[in-house]
């Protein structure tokens, strides 16, 4: 028996505790676990530092740097592909058949195996070096859908966040875009 049942923790209690620590990390930066207290708390579910404490250990969560240079907690899985691109991802760009990632130093190995984990659609490949993901986009999709899945994915929507608006600008020849 565990001490959380000798303490009289329903297992329902705890597996839903634990249901919801994991959501909370994978969706927000969490950098302590006073803060997963609090969070907890807002839901309806109480818990202890300690308990927290046991709960990530259990579950294999731990700390790792994001892109902002913040150290929060991640789930243990290989990064499940919305959370590497909101912890790492610092941009991500289209050209041709190329969506293009780029990362902190140290990070690109990381996305890149979460995205071809992932079998994102439209993706035929990764390639990445220290601070970018170049990822290759299978005909027909281009390198704009496979950058639009992407940013979809990481600003956890199921569209493609809005671009930003450009002003047109005349070219050489004096022609509008």
């Amino acid at each position: 028996m565990s001490a959380a049942m000798a303490l009289g923790e329903s297992g329902d209690a705890r597996e839903r505790r634990r249901t919801r620590l994991r959501e909370l990390v994978a969706q927000h930066a969490v950098s302590s676990q006073a803060e997963l207290v609090e969070l907890l708390a807002r839901d309806g579910l109480a818990a202890t530092q300690a308990t927290v404490s046991r709960d990530l250990d259990d579950l294999g969560i731990t700390k790792a740097r994001g892109a902002d240079g913040r150290v929060s907690y991640a789930l243990p899985e290989m990064p499940a592909l919305a959370q590497s691109l909101r912890q790492f991802v610092l941009t991500i760009a289209a050209s041709g058949n190329l969506a293009v990632v780029r990362t902190p130093p140290g990070t690109a190995a990381a996305v890149a195996i979460a995205i071809d984990g992932a079998d994102v659609p439209g993706v035929l490949a990764t390639l990445q070096g220290d601070d970018t993901v170049l990822v290759v986009a299978r005909e027909p999709a281009t390198g704009r859908d496979v950058a639009d899945r992407l940013l979809a994915t990481k600003h956890g929507s199921g569209r493609p966040a809005p671009a930003p608006t450009r002003v047109p600008q005349n070219n050489s020849k004096g022609e509008r875009p």
